[in-house]
């Protein structure tokens, strides 16, 4: 109860400190890897936000983009020096060659990185300052110059709190982060979606943004699944895809999430997705062991090579942690 009235009125002050000098020129961007609709959404909530105060603003394209969130962004989002590099749903095959295009023509005073931290880049800022806005603790909060990273639901609702950015867009950032305000703080995820309310998001609006959310799945997941390599133990599972591509590894993590309590999917690409509904446990330290950062319940890492006594420690270390768990 005293920690819960201590973080309001953490909250309550920063709503009342000053807001923060954006820069004149500023490029938004997410992390290299994953792409969600937490940076998706916080990207183009901070482009309109600034575009609104006068300021130039753009993002890069993405390495990859669900089809879910392909409707967000637009190319005029991007610089017009970026799109020669960009696919028709606005990704790159390379993040350094299509700013480095941008740098030729247009280089912005700062980089603005939300929903990750500076080793999430992904690219050489060839010597630009980043500023980071983030909600993932792998270093500890910080609160500077450089940086506002701070515990939250998603990094949209920091951007609503600290920066009072209220674009209708961020919902996308709150829903998808708290799996539809199942996890990840839910509560406080609705004080953010109050303020939203107060703010253009409407009934209308907010239905809208959710139908945009619910596509239909890929029958080729269900061919993904019969192929994979699962490891179970209880309720956790440990699962290897021959399959690299993300909306079907999202899909089935989410179909195995139906079954189990506890997973690690790896896709072919190395890629790791963790996740447990245990709160009383964590999968970050695993995800932090192995290259990646994330949240108690729901997190990241990464394998360098897919070679079988790798993927054997990491289930070793998996179901050590959660295989005895219901």
């Amino acid at each position: 109860m005293l920690r819960n009235a201590f973080l309001a009125f953490k909250r309550l002050i920063e709503r009342w400190r000053p807001g923060r000098v954006w820069a004149e020129r500023t490029l938004v961007v997410g992390p290299v890897q994953p792409v969600d609709g937490d940076s998706v959404a916080s990207t183009k909530a901070l482009i309109l936000h600034l575009r609104k105060l006068g300021k130039e603003a753009f993002t890069l394209p993405t390495v990859h983009m669900y089809k879910q969130l392909r409707w967000i962004l637009h190319p005029s989002d991007l610089h017009p020096t970026c799109l020669p590099y960009v696919t028709e749903d606005l990704t790159t095959a390379c993040v350094q060659q299509a700013y480095d295009a941008l740098l030729e023509k247009w280089r912005p005073d700062e980089i603005v990185l939300v929903d990750g931290q500076a080793e999430k880049l992904g690219f050489d800022t060839r010597g630009v300052s980043v500023f980071t806005v983030d909600h993932h603790l792998g270093h500890g909060p910080r609160d500077d110059r450089n940086a506002y990273i701070q515990p939250a639901p998603a990094a949209g609702c920091l951007l609503i709190e600290r920066f009072g950015i209220c674009e209708p867009i961020l919902a996308v950032a709150i829903l998808t982060d708290t799996f539809w305000l199942r996890k990840n703080m839910p509560g406080r995820a609705v004080d953010a979606l109050y303020a939203l309310r107060r703010h253009g998001l409407t009934d209308e609006v907010l239905s809208a943004i959710q139908s945009e959310l619910m596509v239909p799945k890929d029958p080729r997941v269900l061919e993904a699944l019969r192929g994979c390599d699962l490891r179970y133990q209880g309720t956790a599972a440990f699962v290897v895809l021959k399959e690299k591509n993300p909306e079907i590894h999202r899909d089935v993590v989410g179909i195995l999430g139906y079954t189990f309590r506890h997973l690690c999917v790896v896709r072919a690409d190395g890629y790791v997705s963790l996740s447990t509904k245990d709160n009383a446990k964590s999968v970050r330290p695993i995800a932090i062991k192995y290259g990646g950062d994330g949240h108690r319940n729901s997190a990241a890492g990464y394998l360098q090579t897919l070679e079988p006594s790798v993927l054997d420690d990491l289930q070793a270390r998996f179901m050590a942690e959660f295989g005895d768990c219901q």
